[in-house]
């Protein structure tokens, strides 16, 4: 059987450190794109579950240079953006002072257990986490879904974008079922197509219990 061939995105994060690709990041029409289908999958299947979207505290796991980010902010009360990556940070952070965006607070940091507990800017709970693009990437799953399970408030919700092929529909479900979350829906959310050929992208949408 013919292996599938990853998108162009994976195949240069997994190469590569996710610094190489900062500077360069908002310029890739692929990128653009990505952020802007999920934030429209967001307003036909996010926005409908959250009383006072404009009241909310959200984190943004794994945010990038924040093209999902800057989507959101105006619509969120406040967002808490992190990623692992310095450079990737540092655009954001320009952007923040540049468009005097108020309400992002950028940081570089590791999710874990500590991490949310230690530091001031984690240890107050989220109405929303938002991981757009990142799970697929990280080394355990299971355990990074639980301890950003952790950060919500009860009632709170989890939402990821991530490839079809990287993250099946029933590895989603397993994982918020074995972290304590309620599914409230996995699917395919929209397609990419890069070099004529179709990517599907799934949503998976979580509740933390109250």
């Amino acid at each position: 059987m013919t292996q599938r061939r990853r998108s162009p995105i994976i195949d240069s994060m997994t190469q590569n450190s996710w610094d190489e690709f900062a500077t360069d990041w908002d310029t890739r029409a692929d990128t653009r794109l990505y952020a802007e289908r999920a934030f429209e999958s967001w307003n036909r299947k996010i926005v409908p579950l959250v009383t006072d979207l404009t009241e909310s505290r959200v984190l943004d796991f794994g945010c990038g240079t924040g093209l999902l980010t800057e989507k959101l902010a105006p619509h969120c009360g406040h967002i808490v953006a992190v990623d692992i990556s310095a450079g990737m940070i540092n655009v954001l952070q320009r952007k923040v002072v540049d468009k005097h965006i108020d309400n992002i607070t950028p940081l570089v940091i590791a999710i874990d257990s500590a991490a949310i507990n230690e530091n001031p800017e984690l240890s107050e709970k989220f109405d929303l986490v938002v991981a757009s693009s990142v799970c697929s990437f990280l080394p355990d799953y299971d355990a990074t879904l639980r301890d950003l399970s952790s950060a919500l408030k009860p009632g709170g919700l989890f939402v990821q974008w991530d490839w079809l092929s990287e993250m099946p529909i029933e590895r989603i479900r397993g994982a918020y079922e074995t972290s304590g979350l309620i599914n409230l829906g996995v699917e395919q959310a929209f397609v990419m197509t890069m070099e004529d050929e179709s990517m599907p992208v799934v949503l998976g949408i979580a509740r933390l219990p109250i």
